[in-house]
């Protein structure tokens, strides 16, 4: 019965989760002339979070210049726990070829997150999304959620599943 009634706490968050994203949407802004936004073939838009060390990334500089992936999700979502081994993978093996990785949680405690990066030996950062302001600005309606960026910050991938590896090495060396 606990395990049934687990499932079902987890169903229920899950599902006010996405309808709650869903609903809440940003326009899209433009800046300097160039459009930004979250759909692939935009510009990313930027933002501002911080690490589970209290570091602040700025998507901007952190991105710069690199094949970026940002992978949305949060601790208590089995298929974001799922994908870490291969997003570990791929970071270790393409980091030194230029890929960056940002793991942005949504919505939990940093003591939480910070268990769960050190448990799972997650080796790329990880920021909070405090307030999902980000998840609901990346118009984000279900987890795991992958987005790509190229060299020059431009939406290139949005899928649920991690890409293909072929996908961020043909990226790489562009």
């Amino acid at each position: 019965m606990n395990n049934v009634l687990r499932m079902f706490l987890i169903l229920s968050l899950s599902t006010f989760m996405m309808l709650f994203l869903a609903f809440s949407t940003n326009d899209n802004r433009v800046y300097a002339e160039v459009e930004t936004g979250v759909d692939v073939g935009q510009k990313a838009s930027p933002f501002k979070l911080l690490t589970i060390d209290g570091k602040e990334i700025n998507l901007e500089s952190f991105a710069k210049d690199n094949v970026t992936l940002l992978v949305f999700g949060a601790t208590w979502c089995p298929s974001c726990r799922h994908e870490i081994p291969i997003i570990k993978e791929y970071y270790s093996n393409l980091k030194d070829d230029g890929l960056k990785v940002l793991g942005i949680d949504i919505q939990e405690s940093n003591k939480k997150v910070q268990s769960f990066v050190e448990k799972n030996r997650i080796n790329y950062p990880v920021v909070l999304d405090a307030d999902a302001g980000v998840a609901i600005l990346y118009k984000i309606v279900g987890i795991p959620l992958n987005v790509i960026l190229d060299k020059n910050g431009v939406i290139r991938y949005k899928e649920n599943k991690p890409p293909d590896k072929e996908f961020l090495e043909k990226l790489l060396s562009n």
